[in-house]
Order: C-alpha cells, then structure tokens, then sequence
C-alpha cells in the first residue's frame, strides 16, 4: 500500500483505504490541525490504549496530562539535574571503557534516568530487572506493536476485531493476547516498588512520589489506576526517544568532523578542559544548543509518529479529509534542505520569540498536538 504513495503537494492519499499523509505546513502556516485528532484503536489501542499516547482525547487524557504537569514542571525538574550529571558523568566513563557497546550504553544510560525521574528507582547494574523487561516491551511497541507509521488490517477494518483468532489472518489477536501481559507486567512491577518505598518512608524525588505522598490514602482507585499507567507512558516513552537522540548525536559528530570542531572549541573556550558542562552552562552554549536541535530535527526520534484519527470531517487546503481518516505527519517537511545537518539554521538571536518557538523542532518530532511524546520535558 506504501509503496504506491505519490505525494501530491501537502496531501498524499491512497485511494478507497481512506489513509492520508499530511505534511505539516511551513511555521508561518502552522495551525493546530492535529490536536483535535485522536489515535486509532487497532492492534496498538487495545493493547496500549490506557497509556498517555493512545488514550482518545476526553477526561482521562485531561487527567493524565494534569499528572505530569503537576510532577514535571520546571522546579521539579531542577530536582533531577543532579542525578542526570552524575548519570551522564558515569554513562561517559562506561562509554570510554567500552566504546563498541555504545548502543547498549545508551539504552542503559536512558533507562537510568527514567526509572529514577518516574518511579525513585536507581539502576545499579546493566541486568536490571525493570531495565531488562522495559527493553523487551520497548522492542515490542517500537519494531511490532506501533513501529513509525505502520498500520494493521484492524486499524482500516475495525470490524476484524470481532472474528475468533483461528482463523486464517487473525494471528495478531494471538500475539496481542501475549503482548498485553507483558506491557501490564512493565505498567505494574515498577508502580508497586514505588509504592513500596512510599510506604517505608525512604522515597526518593519522583513522578510517583509527588503524586502518590501527597495523595496519600485519598487517592481513588481511578486516580491510581491513572497515576500507573501515566507514569509507564513516561517511562516506556522516553527511553526508546532519548536513545535514538544520543545514537543520532554521536552518528551526526562522526559524520559531520567540522560540525564536532566547532562545538568543542565553544566548549573549550567557556568551560574549559578540566569539568564536563554542567546545566548552568548552558546559556553560554548557543551553538551547542543548535547542535541539539539539528540533531533533533535532522533524525527525527519519530518521523512519522503514531496514526492520528480524525474524530470529524475536515477541510485542509481545499481537501477534504473524512472522518475517521489515518493521518501521520510528515515531519521532514517543516525545514529547507532536510538531508542537510546544519545547526547553524538555527542561530538567529533577531528572530521573534514566538516564531522561533514554533521553529523549534522541540514542537514537532516527539509527536504533535496534546500528544507529543513525554521525553519533550526534560529535552
């Protein structure tokens, strides 16, 4: 089906299976055309579909937002930039050691982060048990379940849903079945530890200890049930996007040598060879900032993103959209000469403030609208 698209301007349709790829317009066009939409239920949703990305927009989206506002905002996120300084001060070490395993490095370093931000827990070893089962369901989400831009006869056809799995074509109700266990695994084996060290008293700063000590025995079991699932959406989310963004850095400076010469020197020349840069640095850092931003930009963590449905008929450009259309944004088109790696696109200390928001690849690579991938936050 894919391989008869033809983009046709900013739509790119395949005719009778109602499928649409949108190419998000240039800055200065930017409209919130996607906030209204809400993710298919196919194999993905009944699997996932209590987790933040694909919970249809209503009042346990609105919830689930509100959880990680209330625990995530600027003040607690200061909190943690001891913890990612040492985290990241040890990830080099371990990476100097072994540069052949930088991927699993990587993966170790961003799962360290996560399980401390969301759930207080410190990982100590490469064999950890919540490391190792968030690997797997990762796997599974990113490369079977909801890898970029796929879809499942389900997802055009929802009726399939109601046929027994024996039949010829409904093996993914099978593997469904099996998939299902281990993400509730993955959603319950963390929550409970953290409750746990709740209940000792020796908790540590984190999404669910915000949440869960300031509630106390108040909270209902639908808030419980919502505190759960938006914490393994933060962690299950993150940690494959924040790997393929420090994969993506480290490719783009080995790639691009007058790129790594240029950001060092402005490393060399504000901090000096003697430290590593710290948080407080960063303001003096403007090319390495829009080193970031390229490299988020130039290898987008997710291209395409998940399916977005429109909940209602839509008129884009003079097309009409219909409702119930799959809709993925085309991220690669929101910026001139997309192939090109060139932080300096992004170096215009005159530009207006609200343009530069929007040119911000921040706004668009972790997904759009209310449901932009939760690693955005400490980006």
């Amino acid at each position: 089906m894919a391989a008869n698209q033809k983009v046709l301007g900013t739509i790119s349709s395949w005719p009778q299976t109602n499928l649409c790829a949108w190419e998000p317009p240039r800055f200065h066009q930017q409209r919130d055309m996607v906030a209204s939409y809400a993710v298919g239920s196919g194999v993905c949703g009944d699997i996932s579909v209590r987790q933040v990305p694909f919970v249809p927009y209503g009042d346990q989206s609105k919830r689930q937002r509100k959880y990680m506002q209330q625990a995530l905002g600027p003040a607690s996120i200061r909190e943690y930039q001891p913890l990612i300084t040492v985290e990241t001060a040890s990830f080099l070490d371990r990476l100097l050691d072994d540069p052949e395993d930088y991927i699993n490095l990587i993966r170790r370093y961003a799962g360290s982060l996560m399980l401390f931000v969301t759930y207080g827990h410190r990982v100590t070893s490469a064999d950890d048990a919540f490391l190792s089962m968030a690997t797997t369901c990762i796997s599974l989400l990113s490369n079977q379940i909801a890898s970029p831009g796929s879809i499942w006869a389900v997802d055009i056809v929802p009726a399939l849903r109601h046929l027994p799995s024996w039949l010829p074509g409904m093996s993914w109700k099978r593997h469904a079945k099996v998939w299902k266990a281990q993400i509730e695994e993955l959603v319950d084996a963390p929550f409970e530890f953290a409750q746990g060290l709740i209940r000792k008293g020796i908790a540590m700063p984190s999404f669910c200890q915000t949440l869960l000590a300031d509630g106390g025995k108040s909270l209902t079991l639908q808030q419980l049930f919502d505190i759960k699932w938006t914490a393994n959406s933060m962690y299950a989310g993150s940690i494959d996007t924040a790997t393929t963004l420090v994969q993506h850095f480290i490719h783009a400076m080995i790639t691009h040598p007058d790129v790594l010469a240029c950001a060092q020197a402005e490393i060399d020349a504000v901090v000096g060879r003697d430290r590593l840069p710290s948080f407080a640095d960063r303001a003096a850092l403007p090319y390495i900032e829009c080193v970031m931003s390229e490299c988020l930009r130039w290898a987008a963590p997710v291209p395409v993103g998940l399916p977005h449905q429109l909940t209602q008929d839509d008129v884009y450009n003079g097309m009409l959209i219909p409702k119930g259309a799959l809709v993925f944004g085309n991220i690669c088109t929101l910026y001139p000469d997309p192939d090109v790696f060139s932080p300096e696109r992004f170096m215009n200390p005159g530009l207006d403030p609200d343009l530069a928001r929007r040119k911000d690849p921040r706004q668009y690579v972790y997904g759009f609208g209310r449901r932009y991938v939760l690693v955005l936050i400490l980006s």
